[in-house]
């Protein structure tokens, strides 16, 4: 494979990679909908943190938690998504509009993202058990080999994000806090 060329083709990737990564691509895919919000940037970091993983692949086999390094990629790519595209001006100033069905179904969503974002400012960890658990649907066990921690740290920094979400979103929905 020429190290210059953008694409592996299939029969140049090593075996276990591709294994690995057609077994977790989707879950990797549902973090970065998640984070994203549109499909085709979502399916773009993934591609994009796939090929950051292949390059680094025999580093992540030595890596005490595979997964965790994986995971972490896949976070640093989202992070820096959107800065690339705008360096390579790629991204348009302002996007098509979407049509209203797909406004209707996100309608409700814009106060959880909102939330979200505010969580992740303040506890990345929970944020992303939150994401996790709720919206990608991994098990404890999953999520603790994501983030590197135990499934019982998992499940804390889950139920404390969940806690802590509520708090953001009902203080965010009444205004000033107060009782209705």
């Amino acid at each position: 494979m020429n190290e210059h060329s953008p694409l592996a083709s299939p029969t140049d990737l090593p075996l276990d990679f591709e294994v690995f990564f057609q077994r977790e691509q989707k879950a990797l895919l549902a973090v970065a909908a998640s984070r994203l919000r549109d499909r085709r940037d979502a399916e773009e970091a993934t591609l994009e943190a796939g090929r950051r993983m292949y390059i680094k692949w025999e580093r992540i086999l030595a890596h005490v938690n595979p997964k965790a390094m994986t995971y972490t990629i896949l976070n640093g790519v989202i992070s820096d998504f959107y800065r690339r595209e705008i360096r390579n001006s790629c991204v348009q100033p302002f996007a098509d509009p979407p049509d209203t069905a797909y406004l209707q179904e996100l309608r409700s969503c814009e106060p959880l993202d909102l939330a979200l974002d505010e969580l992740e400012s303040t506890a990345p960890l929970q944020a992303n058990s939150v994401r996790l658990r709720h919206l990608a649907g991994l098990s404890y066990d999953q999520i603790a080999e994501r983030l590197g921690t135990t499934p019982g740290a998992a499940k804390v920094s889950t139920s404390i994000g969940l806690q802590r979400l509520k708090a953001i979103m009902t203080n965010g929905s009444c205004g000033d806090g107060e009782d209705m």
